[in-house]
């Protein structure tokens, strides 16, 4: 049975917020769509709320995986099982405006040369009282070459109101999907740039849920095994993989844009020195792990030194 939007909800012990995650889904005005959740062998209460769901509506296929795939794993598991024109990948600690699939529904179908429509992202707290948060808008792209789409992607270090919004199908399958570190999405987002621009859809609104157990407030050693379970030791080469990962995209898609041009704009993206000083940082963990966290250590210092004085928002290295 083809439907329009395919909704996929990748989770791992979510039991704190799936239920009013579902519910959300469930209460949108748009109803042609499957919920796929794949389940990543949870041991908490996740499996008995999601059948629990399944079992009152035909819409919802629940799935659970035998083993832990990691995050990367069972994100693209969930698009992999899906089959609607539209794709939206969901997690299990958001909420979305019951108008989230019909306004982003309509923004596709209206632009053709859009891969993604992405909402207003608005913070909650966890227990969803609205915060001040709001994320920052990406610049319009209405009129930009596939480079210059791209050069902007690479700078945002990932936005997770286009990573939440409705992805085009066709465009999607086109892309690696996640690779097995932390931050790929990030260079997802950055591939689905040369391949299409992406439309802002002011009236949905995606409430994002912060929490102790977020995964950006995991420590990096524990991303990486949230992210692959099979990777082992303290050093995750965040930064080195998604450099790797953004050079492959490059010349994935030289049709699209002139790989010249594209490792151009990393090259300038590199130039940036708290970027400079994570590369070195992981290269000096490849041989010591200990002094890759002695001079993280003198890093983190002086940049929150310098920041304080000019009464900046520290960035995490």
């Amino acid at each position: 049975m083809s439907v329009r939007v395919s909704l996929g909800l990748p989770v791992y012990n979510g039991e704190n917020f799936i239920a009013e995650a579902i519910q959300s889904l469930l209460d949108q005005d748009f109803e042609d769509f499957e919920l796929i959740i794949t389940d990543n062998a949870s041991t908490d209460r996740t499996a008995e709320i999601c059948q629990s769901f399944a079992e009152r509506d035909a819409r919802i296929c629940y799935f659970r995986n035998t083993r832990n795939l990691g995050a990367g794993g069972n994100f693209n598991r969930a698009f992999n099982l899906s089959c609607g024109t539209y794709f939206k990948w969901c997690a299990h600690d958001d909420l979305i405006s019951a108008n989230f699939l019909t306004d982003t529904v309509n923004a596709l179908d209206e632009d053709a040369d859009a891969v993604i429509a992405y909402p207003t992202l608005l913070g909650i707290d966890r227990y969803g009282a609205m915060t001040a948060y709001q994320e920052r808008d990406l610049p319009n792209m209405r009129n930009l070459p596939p480079g210059s789409r791209f050069r902007i992607l690479i700078a945002a270090h990932g936005c997770d109101a286009a990573m939440f919004g409705l992805w085009r199908r066709s465009s999607l399958v086109q892309t690696c999907l996640h690779e097995p570190y932390y931050g790929s999405d990030c260079a997802l987002l950055a591939e689905m740039a040369l391949l299409g621009k992406f439309v802002r859809v002011p009236s949905a609104i995606l409430y994002s849920r912060d929490h102790p157990t977020r995964s950006v407030n995991l420590h990096s050693s524990e991303r990486l095994l949230w992210h692959n379970q099979d990777a082992s030791g303290s050093n995750p080469f965040e930064l080195s993989s998604r450099l790797r990962h953004l050079l492959v995209i490059a010349y994935r898609h030289r049709r699209q844009a002139p790989v010249h041009h594209s490792l151009c704009h990393l090259a300038l993206w590199m130039l940036d020195p708290p970027l400079i000083g994570r590369l070195v940082l992981e290269g000096v963990g490849a041989f010591s792990p200990r002094l890759r966290a002695k001079l993280r250590a003198i890093g983190l210092r002086a940049l929150t030194s310098i920041q304080g004085s000019s009464n900046q928002p520290s960035r995490r290295i």
